[in-house]
């Protein structure tokens, strides 16, 4: 038999809303009678109605999160890691995909804030979006959020995100002290943000050591078809070594290179980015630069749980940049 709000009230003799109020933490109920109706209901096996309390709180006990695809494993790992960290903090998760489309991301927008979240974490689109305005929505709507993995700029929210300017410059380094000076590097649209922190350090680290051989692939999408056609179907292969921006991408050059009779990395090396498991199972383990999926989960729920509980943030946490690191594999050796 369920338990209702009115079998507490009439066992604690007191009225159906004051066992509403003590249930729900509000200060109206004096503290004694506050327990009593506490333990009553522990004992007596009543089971709240999340949706009714909504509608009392105004609270879902829900964080969003937005991610631009699901079946790529860096997200998909990011929202494992997110779970796994709010099973403990009393807050339920709900994802959406945005497939990389920034009208699909706004239409989730509008969700999220009908549906009451308390929160969201939003990990931006990879293709441009100049106009992010729609978060403002959220802000109208009273519903902190937090970019993670990349952010908009433009937008002035907090963030948290690996460096990949500075991955992507050490990653150049390391193939430069092996002797590569034509370094190719295969990346995605003009534009986003994620993506031109790694072009940027690439640029910047053949200027600074003089390199004139520079080649920038902009493919349609960051996924492992469209880098395997793109080797496929150059006619001459004049560097010596492709930077990707994603382990996906590395897979498909690897592939491709050895299609061709390219042995990897004797006559070309090939690198990643983000070092998630096609790395490590690729015909030849791909070197790449490791992002701390981890920790940067571990840091956006940390930030997010603050913000849902109306805490607003130190100026030293609105932007975090987590440390890249080099994982070698014999793709470079």
């Amino acid at each position: 038999m369920n338990v209702n709000l009115k079998d507490i009230a009439r066992r604690a003799g007191v009225s159906i809303a004051t066992v509403s109020l003590s249930l729900n933490g509000s200060d109206k109920v004096n503290a004694q009678t506050r327990r009593r109706v506490e333990k009553l209901a522990r004992e007596m096996g009543y089971r709240p109605n999340p949706y009714a309390r909504m509608l009392v709180t105004q609270k879902s006990r829900q964080i969003g999160l937005i991610l631009p695809d699901i079946e790529n494993v860096y997200y998909a790992s990011l929202a494992q890691y997110i779970f796994n960290d709010l099973c403990t903090s009393g807050y339920g998760l709900s994802i959406s995909t945005s497939m990389n489309s920034r009208l699909t991301e706004r239409k989730i927008v509008n969700e999220m804030i009908e549906n009451r979240m308390d929160a969201l974490l939003l990990a931006p689109v990879n293709t441009p979006n100049d106009n992010p305005g729609y978060l403002n929505m959220l802000d109208e709507a009273g519903i902190p959020v937090l970019l993670v993995t990349s952010t908009y700029p433009e937008s002035g929210r907090p963030y948290v995100m690996c460096d990949l300017y500075d991955g992507m410059k050490q990653m150049a380094a390391a193939l430069f002290r092996q002797g590569r000076r034509r370094i190719a590097l295969l990346s995605g649209a003009d534009g986003v943000y994620s993506l031109d922190r790694r072009t940027r350090g690439y640029l910047d680290f053949l200027e600074e050591n003089g390199l004139e051989y520079r080649r920038i692939y902009h493919l349609e999408e960051v996924r492992y078809a469209q880098a395997q056609q793109l080797i496929r179907s150059l006619d001459e292969l004049d560097a010596d070594a492709y930077m990707c921006v994603n382990d996906m991408m590395a897979l498909g050059v690897v592939n491709a290179l050895m299609e061709r009779g390219v042995r990897v990395p004797e006559d070309i090396a090939v690198t990643g980015y983000d070092d998630v498991i096609f790395a490590e199972v690729s015909p030849v383990p791909i070197t790449t630069v490791r992002q701390d999926i981890r920790a940067l989960a571990s840091d956006a729920v940390d930030k997010i749980l603050d913000m849902a509980q109306g805490n607003a943030l130190q100026e030293d946490r609105m932007e975090r940049l987590l440390p890249c690191e080099i994982v070698w594999r014999r793709s470079t050796k």
